[in-house]
């Protein structure tokens, strides 16, 4: 694999010049002159198949393939750099690397690592938030919370909460629209939570079963864009109490047809078996599901 990589140097030397803007100024970053700066970066287009700047005159400006791809091996550098940090600091510091899905980061985890750094202030997290499954100690994470995917064999998992997945809306929108009833979702736009596990239809199928969907709504691949949706005025949205647990709390979204919700079960914390005694690992279940917990009550 490391065969088919370009080398390091041509990498460190093209992410110079992407924060840079120049090559005349990525050459005084590095310590190099502008026409080692050229070289090298005609080196990797060749490499790569494609060109990486449009060159005018003396300036040079980045095409969409350049942009994607310093977007990808930056967050390869920042993976790098933090491995680094946990093998040269000699103070001691204990890293743990989680992954997590991105509304459920935004949403839940990290309004409470205050907490965690209170109960274990020696842990450090480094956190990464995508809706693809981490590869578990692959790139040195150890801790995966994921939505709606299946468990791999060789790891451990603990269900988070049992979800329940309803309607939900701001209370001046649901006292503009006069929402009381399922079938007044066929009058008002619905906001479509497209990685929600359940859909408006399969909602309506159980609640409002003779109502039409209206057709109208925006659509949003995250969570948190949703609810945030929700929040501003744009419609009812389908989704988990648990993602809108704060916004619930406070009031700033309410279940306008009350509890008529479809339960699920979503979000999983998993782990390696292997690792079911490491000490960052077991420190930071521990508290998850404390919070779960107390959240709970």
């Amino acid at each position: 694999m490391i065969g088919d990589l370009p080398p390091l140097q041509w990498l460190v030397t093209f992410r110079a010049v992407m924060e840079a803007g120049s090559f005349a100024k990525a050459a005084t970053l590095l310590h190099l002159t502008p026409s080692a700066i050229s070289h090298q970066m005609r080196a990797l287009e060749e490499r790569l198949g494609k060109p990486l700047f449009l060159r005018r005159n003396r300036s040079v400006t980045p095409t969409e393939d350049a942009i994607l791809y310093a977007t990808s091996i930056g967050e390869s550098f920042a993976r790098l750099a933090t491995a680094t940090r946990r093998v040269t600091d000699s103070q001691g510091l204990r890293r743990l690397m989680v992954h997590c899905s991105p509304s459920f980061a935004t949403l839940w985890l990290v309004p409470r690592l205050p907490r965690f750094n209170a109960a274990h202030p020696g842990i450090d997290i480094t956190l990464y938030a995508s809706h693809e499954p981490a590869r578990l100690d692959g790139d040195g994470i150890m801790v995966d919370i994921q939505y709606g995917r299946p468990v791999p064999e060789h790891c451990f998992a603990i269900p988070l909460a049992n979800e329940t997945i309803l309607p939900l809306a701001s209370p001046a929108y649901v006292e503009a629209h006069d929402l009381r009833t399922p079938a007044d979702i066929a009058r008002v736009p619905l906001i479509h939570s497209l990685r929600c596990l359940v859909s408006w239809e399969q909602w309506a199928a159980r609640f409002a079963p003779s109502t039409p969907l209206n057709p109208r709504g925006h659509q949003f691949d995250r969570a948190h864009l949703a609810l945030a949706s929700a929040v501003g005025g744009l419609g009812i949205v389908l989704e988990s109490t648990l993602q809108a647990e704060a916004l619930l709390r406070s009031g700033t979204l309410i279940r306008p047809f009350g509890d008529l919700a479809l339960p699920v079960v979503a979000h999983r914390l998993l782990y390696r078996r292997e690792d079911q005694t490491h000490p960052e690992v077991s420190a930071f279940v521990g508290w998850l599901v404390g919070e779960l917990t107390t959240s709970r009550r």
